[in-house]
């Protein structure tokens, strides 16, 4: 299961309170949830560059380890 962002799950949550016609779509929660679709990206791209920089790190040790064992 993917886990989302907080700001993923805020957009969600609005939508859903407007399908089921507790708020209004006007421009106000049109807007809040372009910023947060904004947001959610930057959090993707974070977490993307997280998980790259993560796996260089791992495979940099690996051969590091592996030169110091031979």
């Amino acid at each position: 299961m993917e886990s989302k962002s907080i700001p993923e799950l805020l957009k969600r949550s609005l939508q859903s309170h407007m399908a089921e016609a507790d708020l209004r779509e006007d421009e106000e929660t049109q807007a809040i949830i372009a910023k947060l679709s904004i947001l959610s990206d930057k959090v993707a791209a974070a977490k993307a560059k997280a998980l790259e920089k993560r796996a260089l790190r791992l495979m940099h040790e690996k051969t590091v380890d592996g030169k110091l064992s031979d």
